[in-house]
């Protein structure tokens, strides 16, 4: 057997490597054996329903060139004015490994207007190394697509999707049906076939996301998210609760496959991309949605967001720049800041209350457990707050924390 140069130069991270696909092998198996027992009889544990939800969607969408050239000129303007913004709206160690290793063909062809290749990335996005990040695409690519699933495979991934859907189930206490599931065939998604509905990898916990942010808002309201992914969570919202402003801060790369995503799928609504408008209260007034690099937080104007939303993406926040969000959110938000993410993020948070005469009142906190039939040990929660504070104790970063370099990028 002959191993490879990166392999004989660091031994060290070749026996870690080693050693984490042991026990991601392990626990593979576990799930499989567990989840075989626990489904055995229910009519959804059909390999069938994989096999379909796996098939190809592509089809002619005809050209997105003018969509296209507007995210283009959109992530070039952010990419150039990334470089001379503060550090701590920097992408996080994580997110630039992504770029220089994954990222790089959409980085090319976004940067150099390169349109032909880049509709071919977006109409397959689920499937292709473009929405690496933000989907699964590296863990699941060799293993289902483009060929039979082998049916160890095909079993996994079902057992794992009908325990995220049982637990939706419970979460929406039984509210809504699979069918409230179905989304656009926008991207050629991937899933479970399940009740003539395909539920696309992570649509369950989007769902929830979107239901339990409209359930906190009132008439019209704006809603900002830190860390929007490629927009599932937003095309829910969107789609269940008109009257909603949607603007979400992120990375570029992530902000230009959302463009892509809820222009596709909302064209009649008022979008707002990065060099279009400036931020401003007129600016947010007349729009529906708003996509903006992490560095235009900043320029987001006081008291102007009913809810804050972030799932995931502040938890990878370092803790002397999680307080400078924090001021931003306490900033901008009048309302209800809804976190979902690690327990030691949530601690911080009560540090930053703590500290700062804006505070962070905790309404509710409880286990956020959709990921617990893999890793019942992960610690996530689900935490809503309540904005409080006096009219003229408005926070800034500079009160909370030196500058750093570490910063969001979403996690899949």
């Amino acid at each position: 057997m002959k191993l490879a140069s990166k392999y004989l130069r660091d031994p060290v991270q070749t026996l870690k490597s080693a050693g984490l696909r042991c026990r991601t092998a392990w626990t593979n198996r576990e799930l499989l054996y567990r989840g075989g027992h626990h489904f055995k009889g229910d009519p959804r544990y059909d390999l069938d329903g994989v096999t379909r939800g796996f098939s190809d969607r592509i089809g002619d969408n005809g050209s997105d060139r003018p969509l296209l050239q507007r995210i283009c000129r959109a992530y070039s303007l952010a990419m150039s004015q990334e470089q001379v913004t503060p550090r701590k709206y920097d992408p996080t160690p994580w997110w630039q490994q992504h770029r220089y290793h994954t990222l790089e063909s959409v980085m090319r062809a976004l940067a150099s207007h390169d349109l032909d290749t880049l509709q071919k990335m977006y109409e397959n996005f689920f499937r292709d190394d473009c929405s690496t990040g933000l989907l699964p695409v590296q863990r699941v690519k060799n293993n289902y697509f483009g060929h039979i699933i082998a049916d160890f495979y095909c079993r996994l991934y079902l057992v794992d999707a009908l325990y995220r859907l049982d637990y939706w189930k419970a979460e929406t206490s039984g509210s809504y049906t699979v069918g409230d599931l179905a989304g656009p065939a926008t991207g050629n998604p991937f899933g479970v076939a399940l009740e003539d509905t395909l539920v696309r990898v992570g649509s369950e916990y989007q769902h929830y996301c979107a239901q339990r942010i409209a359930r906190l808002l009132h008439g019209h309201a704006t809603i900002a998210e830190i860390g929007g992914g490629f927009g599932g969570m937003a095309y829910y919202l969107l789609r269940d609760r008109p009257g909603t402003t949607y603007i979400d801060f992120d990375v570029p790369e992530s902000i230009s496959l959302t463009s892509y995503y809820l222009l596709k799928n909302f064209p009649h609504l008022k979008t707002v991309l990065y060099g279009e408008a400036e931020l401003t209260f007129d600016t947010i007034r007349q729009a529906d949605v708003i996509l903006m690099p992490l560095f235009e937080l900043a320029h987001l104007p006081n008291n102007i967001v009913d809810l804050s939303f972030s799932s995931h993406a502040m938890s990878d926040l370092a803790p002397e720049v999680m307080p400078e969000y924090l001021c931003d959110i306490a900033r901008t938000t009048r309302n209800h800041f809804l976190y979902v993410g690690t327990e030691i993020s949530a601690a911080r948070i009560a540090d930053f209350s703590e500290a700062m005469p804006s505070q962070f009142i905790l309404l509710q906190s409880r286990q956020s457990g959709w990921n617990r039939h893999i890793a019942p040990k992960a610690g996530h929660v689900e935490c809503i707050y309540q904005i409080s504070r006096s009219p003229t104790s408005i926070p800034t970063s500079e009160q909370a924390s030196p500058r750093t370099n570490a910063h969001v990028g979403t996690k899949e």
